[in-house]
């Protein structure tokens, strides 16, 4: 069943009309027939089934109770990687679950973004993270921040903070050990070449804790969504 994310508030019995982009997928991309239902998320995160009208209008037939959410909010901030592998990053860990992205970028970023090419960029990334809601049956589109920073990702703290680290897998500070179960939290992941010891210190010193998610060195995207993942076995447990 398809589904779309609409920004108005949704009531049975009465119609809401996609925007122009998604009437156009709905009738020429996926080729959606009168009277075919499909669901509706409203602008509160409400679910319910609709049902297509012939000019683009769906009449919304009924609500339904479901929950697919994780029970807390994952804060990822990542650092910036290149191209087709930090898309499929924002992809993934949408599908995982994550409440919000905070790229970042740092001494050792290899991306570096700035004025008017950042907007358009941050843009690209949340009709990413909106497509990829979609098509898992999400009911919240998570927010992809402007990136930052890494002096501010102390704007981003959550009950429990953590960065990951390679040399934290000598000492068995593994992050799936450390959390604890119904706190928000927020994970920090380097970009390509990692952090430097300066930069640990750094982070250490704004709340978050080292711990490492294994013995073995991850590329960023793939730490990323372990750690996503991790988290998300953690929470919904």
């Amino acid at each position: 069943m398809q589904q779309i994310f609409i920004q108005q508030k949704a009531e049975v019995q009465n119609f809401v009309e996609p925007d122009a982009q998604q009437r156009h997928h709905l009738q020429r991309v996926v080729r959606m027939k009168e009277g075919e239902i499909l669901r509706v998320i409203d602008g509160q995160g409400q679910v319910f089934s609709g049902q297509l009208n012939t000019d683009g209008r769906i009449l919304i037939l009924e609500q339904i109770q479901e929950d697919r959410e994780l029970p807390v909010s994952l804060t990822l901030v990542a650092g910036l990687i290149k191209g087709e592998r930090w898309d499929w990053l924002l992809q993934k860990c949408t599908e995982l679950g994550v409440s919000r992205i905070v790229p970042f970028q740092s001494s050792r970023t290899v991306v570096k973004l700035d004025g008017e090419k950042v907007d358009k960029k941050q843009q690209r990334w949340q009709k990413i993270v909106q497509e990829a809601s979609q098509q898992c049956k999400r009911t919240q589109i998570p927010q992809v921040c402007l990136p930052i920073a890494l002096r501010e990702v102390d704007q981003y703290l959550s009950e429990q903070n953590f960065v990951a680290y390679e040399d934290e897998a000598l000492q068995g500070g593994l992050f799936s050990t450390l959390l604890e179960k119904g706190r928000s939290t927020t994970i920090v992941i380097g970009p390509e070449g990692g952090f430097s010891p300066a930069e640990i210190a750094q982070l250490q010193a704004q709340g978050f804790r080292c711990c490492s998610l294994g013995k073995r060195i991850l590329r960023a995207e793939t730490a990323a969504i372990a750690a996503v993942c991790l988290a998300a076995a953690v929470m919904e447990a």
